[in-house]
Formats: structure tokens, sequence, C-alpha cells
């Protein structure tokens, strides 16, 4: 009776997809899971990419990588700031990779950086796996507290110069974040000249997301909000949103150039050609805020 050797082949190849639509979408191959947990808000997975780096996801959607997460946190951060004539209290909702919080921590001239963060996992699982965003907590001035951002705004009356709601997207633990309620206690939060920014989704997938966030932040603020947009490889259609509303200055004609001279900080992606040029925004977009 002849003999016969199985050999079994294990395809060493491993890919994570993130569907955009039934028929697009964005595809990574892992190189290894380095971490997965089921927090009581959402499941939270860390994967090394070949050429991406180390990503996080969140329910299964990315949310970062290492490398181009610079884009998001420069523009989330930068441009208010440089926008706003003084600022020195700030406030982040959401943020619980700690990006943003350590892009805020290289401005010096700050006074206090508070962050509510409701899922203490992200921060957690961002420190241990992500550290070239988890190192934001490092900053002695910035003041982390685990809760639920929309409660935290409540009430609160003149307290910060600049809110930034750096959430995830519009569902789920994030959804109550693109209401008009809540941007109309962001309003009341903020000082005079006050700004708040918040990402708000892309014009192509997801138009009607995007106007949510947009229409809302206009309930509280009225004409005095503003568009810009960078550009992140990794996110749906490369092309990111941030929804921008004001009590002072029209954000897209103010620019503190002596501050900005003064810092001489290296940026990535932001840079004084950026800030005006940001919110310009292409016409297909403009018809959208138009309609929608």
């Amino acid at each position: 009776m002849p003999s016969f050797s199985w050999r079994f082949i294990i395809n060493p190849e491993f890919w994570f997809s993130e569907k955009y639509t039934d028929s697009c979408g964005i595809t990574f191959k892992v190189r290894s899971v380095l971490y997965t947990k089921e927090s009581d808000f959402q499941r939270i997975d860390i994967i090394d990419t070949y050429d991406y780096g180390r990503v996080m996801l969140l329910d299964g959607l990315v949310m970062y990588t290492e490398k181009d997460e610079f884009v998001y946190h420069e523009m989330i951060t930068c441009v208010p700031l440089f926008a706003h004539p003084n600022p020195k209290d700030i406030l982040v909702v959401g943020g619980g990779d700690g990006g943003t919080v350590r892009e805020l921590g290289r401005h010096t001239y700050l006074n206090s950086i508070t962050e509510v963060e409701i899922d203490e996992s992200v921060v957690v699982a961002a420190k241990e796996y992500t550290p070239f965003t988890g190192c934001g907590y490092d900053n002695e001035k910035v003041n982390l507290i685990i809760g639920d951002g929309i409660e935290f705004v409540k009430n609160k009356n003149n307290a910060y110069d600049i809110i930034i709601i750096d959430s995830t997207d519009p569902f789920g633990p994030a959804e109550g974040l693109f209401s008009g309620e809540f941007y109309s206690n962001v309003k009341n939060a903020l000082r005079e000249d006050g700004i708040v920014v918040a990402q708000a989704e892309n014009p192509y997938y997801d138009p009607k997301w995007m106007m949510r966030s947009v229409n809302n932040m206009r309930k509280a603020f009225h004409n005095n909000v503003e568009c810009y947009l960078a550009y992140i490889p990794t996110y749906p259609s490369g092309m990111w949103n941030f929804a921008l509303g004001y009590k002072g200055k029209k954000a897209s004609e103010s620019f503190d150039i002596k501050r900005y001279k003064n810092l001489n900080l290296h940026f990535r992606y932001y840079n004084k050609n950026i800030h005006r040029a940001c919110f310009a925004l292409p016409e297909f977009m403009k018809e959208i805020m138009q309609t929608i």
C-alpha cells in the first residue's frame, strides 16, 4: 500500500479591509495583531501593517495610522490655535489616542489642556501600543478626565478659549457629539473669541453625515461656521472635513503670524500657507453645503 505525505500550506498573508460602500474600501497587509479588546463602549484592535505601521481600529474602522496620523492631529489643533488671538485654556472632547493633546502640548504658551474621553481602554491601549500618539499624556499640562464629554460641557460657561471635538464616527458612543444641543452647550462654554473645531467626516461617501455636523453647529453659531480640509490617505476618500465655529473674528481671515514665527515649531503638514489654503473648498463641496 503506497504511503502518502500530506503537506498543509497556510497562506501567510493576512489582510484587513474596511468597506466604505458595498464595492469600495481600503485594505492593509497585516504583519501582526498586537491588541484586541471589547471595552464597555466598542471593540478596540491595534494591528501592525507593512505600509502604514501601527493602526488603531475601533469597531473595525480605521482611527489613525502611524504613517499619516500627523495630518489629522496637526490640522485639528493648529488651525484653531493660530486663528485665535490669545488661546490659553483648551478642552478636547474625545481624542483618547493622545495625538491631539500631544500636538497641543507643543504650544508652550497654553495654560491648561483638559481632555474628556469616555473610554479609558482606548487611552490605555494607545499609551502601550501606539506611544507615538499616547506620549501626549506625558505632558504635565494635560488633565485627563474619563467621562462623558456631552455631560461635561453642560453648565460650563465662559471656561475655554478653544474646544476640539476629536470624536469617532457619528454613531455609537460618539453620536451625541454631532447634535445641535451639544453645540449649544459648547458655545456657552467658550469665552469671547472662542473657537470650536470638530472632525466632520468626508464629502464623498458621507455628505449627509458631514452636513449633520455642520448644520447642527450652524444652529448654535448661526453664520459663524466655516469648513476646512485636510488630505489623509487612510481616511475614506482621502479628503477630510473639519467644521469650525467661532464667536470672534472669521477664522479663515485670522492668523497669528507673530506667534507662529516665534514658536518656530516643525510641522510635517501644517504651515502658514496651508492655514489660508485649507479654507478654499472645491465647487462640488460648496454645492453640498448649500443643498443638504
